[in-house]
């Protein structure tokens, strides 16, 4: 009994040490203020944190504090020492041991960074608060007694790509890095970079006696001399420029010169000649690192020795698939991959990917999916990681996912319900916040738990399978859409709306027919629009126009464009008889991979200019179908729809032909392509009447050749209506 009421003391013992004592370190009402102290001899970059300090407590109090600049602390009042310590082992420090404070950084950045961090934890700024005044200020702030808080980050280049992260208070509230103010040199910009010299061609790759202008050759003596030169001149100009970007052009052209070939090259591995140049460079500038990709031309690690300063960016290009690496078949090749890298140089970072670039309004909730990868990430002692995101564009709830991802970039192991949580309720009514939390949590996690998976270029159909329920995505857009009176003047709820009533019309667009789809099926088998259609189109021009938002994804498609597309759909649609809705019919022709689901040409729904939704293509055959007569007896012509992306090498098609069986042509349409422009047409051919002498057999076929050209091509063809 006595060791029972021993161990209760104990418990209560150490909750009463949890709970520490507050004191005040201001109040307005009994004029406590501490003051700012920062060394005598402190330089710019110190004194500006000191300003920064106080700018911050003056959006907090509306009163700044005072700045002595001093050695020497006078012990009648309370002072927050602001201090620069390059030999402490954590980035900064936070703490409180008697009646002052002192907030310490590794760097100066690292100093601002505990600045707001000290902000974050002790008063009651958010960072919502920096662009508008605060509404209503604080008059006295207590802290605890005593407290002491060190961080580092988990990776020490941390860019979520996201515009919210082109704000520099951002990056200073949320500790991000930028390429913009870091890289000299970034992506595939050699070739920028060397227009402004009149070159010879020995800069050029030699794939047998051709010298090839879309790719470099990096033994080349001249290709080194200028991108040296521009090495040093914007590294002397700003020293903040301490990273560049070394890469081949974005094509598997390989130089394979005599001295290319010589230290390493092979036909098909540029690397050798690739970090032959790295090391020259890093060289010459050991101040600065230099880093290419594992990507396409650069495959494996060379056999010479890397210098300590370069590094490789490992892209997931390839691999992401809206589920935890760990969790696929990838896996293993990926950890090869980053361990061979480890092994050669000191700094392997990641490029990953956090948006469907198809379609930038798709939610695509990775939240839970890119803090599980981090984790591997930095097991496997990755240094760095860039995120990239919708960059300037909108993408729904980016901002959302720039803090959460900003936040787990520091620390993976962040409660994220509880961010999502937070951030919602920093940003609106308690209802909304409670509306918008509750969905995204449940979409992030039915987007982790999917083993299903959805690449960063797909269309809704794929989207719909991995996690966006229509059913639950319905009944949340009609309770979103009662908020929407009292927020119409809310830019950032308005761009919500925007995404979210286009999600909706592509789910439609989708279904086709039936409750989540656009329309109905009467029974004279002619289609009905439902009014919503015309509602929703009408709130998404609305909804962007007011939100400044005008296209929706990589390729710059415009929102008025797809608004004007899916009006000219449902214009046509309506009232049109459909005798061949989900009939069945046979695929003669070999189909492509990926595209083997055929009941996309007979389900109702349609395609726009986005070939990854409701589209089949045809690359590998042309398309031939078997159909039954008595289907579509009542029918007088076939209406087809087809698609023309050149930049994706999808053209109409040459011609249409009606055969019998045994292949003799009854009817047959040639198709002239007259333009390259992207577009969608519908093109009809009409059935053999009764008096003609070729009649329709009871068993047909509809063959649908491909555009005749040299090279490879494809087919895309949508709804088949027999009309």
């Amino acid at each position: 009994m006595f060791k029972k009421y021993i161990y209760i003391l104990i418990i209560f013992l150490s909750l009463s040490s949890c709970a520490q004592n507050k004191v005040t370190l201001f109040s307005k009402e009994q004029k406590i203020a501490p003051k700012l102290n920062i060394p005598l001899a402190a330089g710019i970059l110190v004194t500006k944190a000191a300003d920064e300090f106080n700018k911050n407590f003056k959006i907090v109090t509306g009163e700044p504090l005072k700045i002595e600049r001093s050695n020497s602390l006078n012990k009648n009042y309370n002072y927050i020492l602001l201090r620069i310590n390059p030999t402490q082992k954590d980035n900064f420090c936070i703490y409180k041991r008697d009646r002052n404070i002192t907030i310490q950084g590794a760097t100066a950045q690292d100093l601002l960074y505990a600045i707001d961090d000290f902000f974050k934890r002790y008063t009651s700024l958010s960072f919502y608060e920096f662009n508008k005044s605060k509404d209503t200020l604080d008059s006295q702030i207590e802290i605890p007694e005593r407290f002491n808080v060190c961080s580092s980050p988990k990776f020490e280049y941390r860019e979520p790509y996201y515009s919210s992260n082109f704000d520099p208070k951002f990056r200073a509230w949320y500790k991000t890095s930028h390429l913009e103010l870091e890289w000299g040199i970034w992506g595939h910009n050699l070739p920028k970079i060397l227009k402004k010299y009149n070159l010879d061609e020995s800069i050029y790759a030699k794939v047998g006696n051709k010298r090839i202008k879309s790719q470099l050759c990096f033994t080349s003596d001249t290709l080194f001399k200028y991108v040296n030169k521009s090495v040093k001149n914007t590294y002397d100009s700003d020293h903040a420029f301490n990273k560049y970007m070394i890469l081949p052009n974005d094509n598997n052209i390989v130089c394979t010169c005599n001295t290319c070939k010589a230290v390493g090259n092979s036909n098909k591995d540029a690397a050798p000649a690739v970090f032959t140049f790295l090391n020259k460079l890093a060289k010459q500038n050991k101040k600065a690192s230099f880093f290419t990709t594992a990507y396409v031309s650069v495959k494996d690690v060379p056999r010479f020795k890397a210098e300590s300063n370069t590094g490789v960016f490992y892209s997931t290009i390839d691999i992401q698939k809206g589920i935890p690496l760990e969790n696929t078949k990838d896996y293993t090749k990926f950890e090869a991959a980053i361990k061979k890298w480890k092994k050669y140089v000191n700094n392997v970072y990641i490029w990953d990917y956090t948006v469907n670039y198809d379609n930038y309004f798709d939610i695509f909730p990775i939240l839970k999916v890119t803090q599980q990868n981090l984790k591997l990430y930095k097991n496997l002692g990755i240094n760095g990681v860039f995120l990239h995101g919708s960059e300037y564009d909108y993408s729904t709830f980016q901002d959302l996912k720039a803090i959460v991802f900003a936040k787990l970039l520091w620390n993976p192991d962040v409660d994220v319900d509880k961010e999502i949580e937070k951030y919602f309720d920093n940003k609106y009514s308690n209802k909304l916040a409670s509306v918008l939390t509750n969905y995204y949590s449940f979409v992030d996690n039915a987007f982790y738990t999917s083993k299903r998976k959805l690449g960063i270029y797909s269309g809704i159909n794929k989207t719909v399978r991995k996690y966006l329920d229509p059913k639950v995505f319905f009944e949340f857009y009609n309770e979103f859409d009662t908020h929407t009176q009292t927020n119409k003047f809310d830019k950032d709820y308005l761009k919500i709306a925007t995404a979210l009533t286009f999600l909706k019309l592509e789910i439609m667009r989708d279904y086709g027919f039936g409750v989540y789809g656009y329309g109905t099926l009467n029974k004279n088998q002619e289609v009905i629009v439902k009014n919503e259609a015309a509602t929703l189109l009408d709130n998404l021009t609305t909804y962007s126009k007011s939100a400044n938002l005008k296209t929706y994804n990589e390729r710059a498609y415009k929102i008025e464009d797809y608004i004007k597309s899916w009006r000219k759909a449902i214009y046509k649609f309506h009232k049109r008889k459909n005798y061949f809705y989900k009939k069945p019919f046979e695929i003669l022709s070999e189909m492509d991979e990926d595209y083997t689901d055929k009941k996309v040409l007979n389900n109702g729904a349609f395609g726009l200019n986005d070939y990854n939704t409701n589209w089949h293509i045809s690359s590998v055959d042309d398309l031939v179908l078997k159909i039954e007569k008595k289907h579509i007896a009542k029918s007088k012509k076939i209406i087809f729809s087809f698609l023309q992306d050149t930049k994706h090498k999808i053209y109409y098609p040459s011609s249409i032909e009606i055969m019998d069986k045994n292949y003799k042509v009854i009817k047959k349409l040639k198709i002239n392509s007259v333009t390259n422009a992207l577009e969608s047409k519908e093109i009809s051919i009409e059935l053999p009447k009764k008096f003609d002498d070729k009649q329709l057999p009871n068993n047909f076929i509809v063959r649908i050749n491909k555009h005749i050209m040299n090279g490879k091509n494809a087919l895309a063809c949508d709804e088949i209506i027999f009309n």
